[in-house]
């Protein structure tokens, strides 16, 4: 028998109809997301020349970000997607190669997955197929360069900002 947590049946009500909002507002982020990544890929298509970073500046959204929204909605282009899932599961999925990308798009709707069950779907693809290229290189190197960052200590992230200073966005000497 489920023991509700809920003390009332208001209470419950009250929850459930927060529920139906809640994920109302995450279909519109969704909905969003694709938006604006099919905006910059249509502009890319026909010469505009939207870039991630002009568009991240416009938009007030992280450049990286921005990237691989773009690339999920290249992977999984307009009349290719999945309305049941959410814009995280095809992200999770759009690192996959084009012949098992649709038929596990199809899966994981019939199925109903969520995000974390899509990634460990991504990842098992990886481990099966040693040398599968991860298309999402840019975030793995982020994620590098996080990781070394949170092992630095305060002066050695000091040291590093401002190397990465004066480079910008340029290659940073490492005898300097």
């Amino acid at each position: 028998m489920a023991v509700s947590l809920l003390p009332t049946p208001e209470l419950a009500a009250q929850y459930s109809d927060w529920l139906d909002t809640f994920r109302g507002h995450s279909v519109t982020r969704d909905t969003a997301n694709w938006a604006m990544a099919d905006l910059i890929t249509e502009a890319r298509r026909k010469g505009i020349g939207a870039t991630t970073s002009e568009m991240s500046d416009v938009l007030d959204l992280a450049r990286v970000k921005l990237s691989t929204s773009v690339r999920i909605a290249t992977a999984f282009p307009p009349g290719k997607r999945d309305e049941r899932l959410s814009f995280e599961v095809h992200s999770q999925l759009s690192c996959l190669p084009d012949e098992t990308r649709f038929e596990t798009l199809a899966t994981a709707a019939a199925e109903g997955w969520g995000e974390r069950r899509a990634k460990a779907a991504a990842v098992a693809y990886r481990q099966e197929r040693a040398g599968f290229v991860d298309e999402d290189r840019e975030a793995t190197l982020a994620v590098h360069v996080m990781r070394a960052w949170n092992r630095a200590t305060p002066e050695a992230r000091e040291y590093f900002n401002d190397l990465r200073e004066i480079a910008g966005l340029g290659i940073i000497d490492e005898d300097a």
